[in-house]
């Protein structure tokens, strides 16, 4: 009776311990599908930080959407239609006022391509380019004294659409993080708890027996 008791007492503290043992992170979210439109943001001389993000299901929006969909900030001019002039506040108002129409030392270029294809102007705006299964997008902040001639550095390849991070993918995983170092800080303390508990009855048992 005590052999059996204390193996049960064993078997439950390993159980439990395997329980609370803190899963693996999620996988990458991926930017692989076609469907899927890799966005390159490049600050030039602004002092924005270049990333290359991912419109999840994107073919099909225009451009301005899927860069709301991908957590892009914008400001256009206020004429109508307006133009881009002010992606995650760059350039600053002292910069560019982003008034009636653009009067800063440069422009936001909106260059698209399909991959393995040179970079190229979009022929519309963001409003009225509707993007297609396979596209790239680039914002580029082009100063006029550098010309027409936009060199994006990120090539619309594999590479630029494996190293796309999906909108928010970041945040959640550090919150479930977070949960399940919570979730192992109370629940471990419980289970070897009750484990002892266990071997303490098994304890009495087996020694009741005796007498």
């Amino acid at each position: 009776m005590k052999s059996l008791s204390a193996r049960l007492a064993a078997l439950l503290l390993l159980a439990a311990a395997v329980t609370v043992l803190p899963t693996a992170a999620t996988a990458h979210e991926s930017c692989e599908s076609d469907q899927d439109v890799p966005i390159v943001l490049e600050f030039g001389a602004l002092d924005g930080k270049d990333r290359i993000l991912c419109a999840q299901h994107a073919v099909g929006q225009t451009g301005e959407q899927a860069l709301a969909d991908a957590g892009v900030e914008t400001q256009e001019t206020s004429a109508s239609p307006g133009m881009l002039c002010r992606i995650d506040g760059q350039p600053t108002p002292t910069q560019e006022k982003c008034g009636t129409a653009l009067d800063g030392p440069g422009y936001w270029a909106f260059m698209v391509a399909k991959e393995g294809q040179d970079w190229d102007y979009a022929s519309v705006g963001l409003h009225e380019y509707e993007l297609a299964a396979g596209d790239f997008i680039a914002l580029k902040y082009q100063q006029m004294s550098d010309g027409e001639n936009v060199e994006v550095n990120a090539a619309a390849d594999a590479q630029t659409r494996e190293d796309a991070v999906v909108a928010g993918h970041d945040e959640k995983a550090s919150d479930e993080d977070d949960e399940s170092s919570t979730a192992t800080t109370t629940v471990l303390p419980i289970a070897i708890g009750a484990a002892f508990l266990v071997a303490v009855a098994a304890f009495i048992v087996a020694r009741r027996k005796r007498q």
